[in-house]
This record gives C-alpha cells, sequence and structure tokens, in this order.
C-alpha cells in the first residue's frame, strides 16, 4: 500500500469514528504511522482527503454497477446483484458506513445552499441511470411487466438506501440478512412477469 491509500485508510477510520468536524490531520497521521508533515505532503486539507474518500467510494461503487451491467446475465440477475451487491457492502465497511453519512450530509448541505451538483449527486444519476436502462432493457425482453421505468428505478434506490440505513440502526447481522432478502424478493416479484 502506497503513503496516499495509507492516508485514506487512516482518515477513513479517523472520519468514521470522530466525524468530519472533529478528526484532524494529526489524528490521521497518528493512524496511519507516519509524521503529520507526510500528510501534508499529499493532502492540502482535511476537506481535500474527504474528497479523496468520496471519490474512491463514488468510483468503486459505479464501477461495480457497470460491471454488472454489461455482463451477459439476464435483467432479472442484474436487478438482483445490484441489490444484493448494494447491501452487503455495509458489511464490508463496517464503521466506514458512517463516512457515508457525512457524504450525504455534506452534498444535502451543499444541495440545499445552492452549490452545484457534487460527485455525490452525480453518482446517483448515473447509477439511477444504469439501473433505469437495465429495467427498460428487461421490460424489452419481457422479463418486467411494463412499468414506469423512473419511478421503479427511484424506487429501488430507495429502498437499498432506507436498508442500509436500517442495518445502521439495528445492528443483528441475521436480521439484516433476513430482511434484505425479503425486500429484495418483494421488490422483484413486483416487477417480474
Amino acid at each position: 500500500m502506497d503513503k496516499k491509500e495509507q492516508i485514506i485508510n487512516a482518515a477513513v477510520q479517523v472520519f468514521a469514528k470522530q466525524g468530519l468536524n472533529k478528526g484532524k490531520i494529526a489524528d490521521i497521521a497518528i493512524q496511519a504511522g507516519i509524521g503529520k508533515g507526510t500528510v501534508y505532503e499529499y493532502f492540502k486539507s482535511k476537506d481535500e482527503i474527504f474528497q479523496a474518500i468520496e471519490n474512491i467510494f463514488i468510483s468503486d461503487t459505479l464501477d461495480y454497477v457497470e460491471e454488472i451491467e454489461s455482463s451477459n446475465d439476464s435483467s432479472t440477475k442484474k436487478i438482483e446483484k445490484i441489490c444484493n451487491i448494494s447491501l452487503d457492502l455495509h458489511s464490508q465497511m463496517d464503521d466506514s458506513m458512517l463516512i457515508i453519512a457525512e457524504l450525504w450530509a455534506q452534498n444535502t448541505r451543499g444541495q440545499l445552499q445552492g452549490h452545484d451538483s457534487t460527485l455525490f449527486v452525480g453518482m446517483y444519476n448515473d447509477y439511477f441511470d444504469i439501473v433505469s436502462r437495465i429495467l427498460k432493457a428487461g421490460v424489452r425482453q419481457k422479463e418486467f411487466r411494463k412499468m414506469n421505468v423512473k419511478g421503479v428505478a427511484t424506487a429501488l434506490l430507495a429502498m437499498l438506501d432506507g436498508i442500509i440505513w436500517q442495518s445502521l440502526i439495528f445492528t443483528n447481522d441475521k436480521e439484516f440478512s433476513r430482511r434484505k432478502t425479503a425486500a429484495i424478493k418483494a421488490f422483484m416479484n413486483g416487477i417480474i412477469i
């Protein structure tokens, strides 16, 4: 792992535990096992580090769904995979999921204050477009019933986000797994012919 990646990984841990406002460059340096000056060789500020975390999260998320979209799987399988991967990422991220909460809060704050769209908003739009294309293909291929594609894509993304938020509140992994499976099955039953 190179120094930049080491700093980013340390920052994720610090920000997840302390939040963006309370986490300091010095804390990140300690967590990374390097000097504070070394952090500044790679990043000018905490905000720049946070931006790097946001870029990685967005890039990884879109890579997953783009790979699923371009696979030879049926539309049904693609939507199921997107649901499972989106929901399973939370368990791999542990405390780092709190970073996602920070991203949501920061981006929402920015939108409410009239700032231009951010990377996070762009990721959601790209994710929405991919899901919409898969749903349209499923309708064309007669796997899915006729639908308002934009409405169904919105409902799917809202469902996934809602389940992820619930998983942060109700931390029982077995119960989360049951709820996740039931929600995906209910959603798929609503769109499959």
